[in-house]
């Protein structure tokens, strides 16, 4: 069990924007939420966030994430950033993990193995060999044990061509940490109380100091600015398209396929270039996604195929249907196995029965829908009637004619024909009856033409 205290009190001045870097979103989600849940996956029994006066926007993450938090008053450093941090009465006697909240893919195994080393020794420092360390401190060993942490701006030329870098995290015993706080000074280009200036400290008084080298380098990468955001988003996401791959999954182009939560394929998938996964999506054996979709929240089952630039989100599909193309899927929907949902039709907060087929044009909403039904072409469900939602139930076997209006709350009984174009507001009697609700025709003779009214308005 440890503390966890993450740093985001910065001004984030490369992002060039008016929010904290902390706050874009990369993968799915901001880059706070990523560290939070790492730490919360590694077992980390407190967490608090330091952050300034002006961080609204990450307190209100915090809070609903039950992150605690401490402001840091003056930006003089990283040491007075974990000096607020020491101010809360809940940091006491455990193992503290310090780290930079602007790395977000550092992983919860990586967190566990870190902390872990403190059993036998007083800190642990992370670090990570990169073949260009520029603006990274660099780490100072002497007969290959640890000697100092020394920034970029304080370094000689000899010690930048050092490749083992600092990632900002140490972990340490909190009694150690209060008493050599104190003794970090400032002389240094910026005027301000760098933590990594405790390494030193430690290592004079004969501390028993070791480093934790990460093997991923994205793990430890920040984002420091715009470019840093969409360039660390492009290789993690191409890692975990590449993963799949390696793995048996067909992902047509890595590069243009982002998985920005958790994934999780079985045998035979195949995935066409441009799509898009969010949060939790599952996708059953043989299923196939054509190009440009996009999944968020959403099980997807066996022998499945998601047509081009289809949307699902919060839903279920069941096993053998065809979804798509330019369908639309919204949360609270379940369609069951063989359905036919086709081009430019949405669905929201339904369940479709097993065989039935909507195939062009439709809505349906709110709705409950029997087996083996048929719903023509721009045929909908009237749900909503300006204050409350209400259902629409169409029992199995009924075939619903093109362009027509079930006015919710209605029952279409088993087996019942819609005539197309009907505008229904009652139950029907199904048992093979036919039910036409539409205006007479008429022809209205000697009317005026396009022409004759377009005169008379000039």
């Amino acid at each position: 069990m440890f503390t966890s205290v993450i740093l985001g009190a910065g001004k984030s001045t490369r992002m060039k924007s008016n929010k904290s870097k902390l706050l874009f979103d990369i993968a799915g989600k901001p880059v706070i939420n990523h560290i939070i849940t790492s730490l919360k996956n590694a077992n980390s029994q407190k967490n608090i966030c330091v952050i300034n006066k002006n961080s609204q926007g990450i307190k209100k993450i915090l809070d609903e994430e039950k992150v605690d938090h401490a402001y840091q008053s003056v930006l003089n450093g990283t040491a007075g950033a974990v000096k607020a941090a020491l101010k809360k009465k809940t940091i006491s006697n455990s193992k503290l993990l310090i780290l930079c909240g602007d790395i977000p893919f550092i992983k919860s195994t990586s967190i566990k193995k870190l902390v872990n080393k403190l059993k036998h020794f007083d800190a642990v420092v992370g670090t990570v060999e990169l073949d260009n360390p520029k603006g990274y401190g660099r780490i100072i060993r002497e007969n290959n044990k640890f000697k100092s942490i020394i920034e970029e701006k304080e370094s000689t030329l000899t010690q930048r061509q050092i490749k083992e870098v600092n990632t900002g995290i140490i972990a340490i015993h909190e009694k150690l940490l209060r008493e050599y706080i104190t003794k970090i000074k400032n002389n240094n280009q910026k005027k301000e109380y760098y933590l990594t200036d405790i390494i030193k400290l430690l290592v004079d008084d004969n501390k028993k100091i070791t480093s934790f080298k990460f093997g991923n380098e994205l793990e430890v990468t920040g984002v420091n600015s715009k470019t840093d955001l969409v360039n660390l988003e492009q290789k993690y996401l191409r890692q975990k398209a590449e993963k799949l791959l390696e793995s048996g999954t067909l992902i047509r182009d890595p590069s243009r396929t982002d998985i920005r939560g958790n994934l999780r394929v079985s045998k035979n998938v195949e995935i066409d270039i441009n799509c898009v996964f969010e949060d939790d999506v599952s996708l059953g054996e043989n299923t196939v996604i054509g190009h440009n979709c996009y999944l968020n929240r959403c099980k997807i089952g066996k022998n499945v195929f998601i047509k081009p630039n289809t949307i699902i989100f919060g839903a279920t599909i069941g096993d053998k249907c065809t979804i798509g193309p330019f369908a639309r899927i919204r949360p609270g929907s379940k369609i069951n196995s063989t359905c036919n949902i086709g081009n430019f039709v949405e669905i929201k907060n339904s369940l479709i029965g097993e065989g039935t087929k909507i195939n062009h044009l439709s809505y349906i909403g709110d709705a409950i829908l029997g087996k083996n039904i048929n719903i023509g072409a721009g045929a909908i469900t009237c749900n909503y009637d300006g204050i409350n939602k209400n259902k629409t139930i169409i029992k199995d076997n009924s075939f619903i004619g093109s362009g027509s209006m079930l006015v919710a709350p209605v029952i279409i009984g088993q087996e019942s024909f819609i005539a197309a174009g009907s505008t229904i507001t009652k139950d029907t009697l199904g048992s093979g009856n036919l039910t036409i609700a539409r205006s007479k025709q008429m022809t209205i003779r000697n009317w005026k033409t396009r022409t004759t009214n377009t005169k008379k308005k000039k």
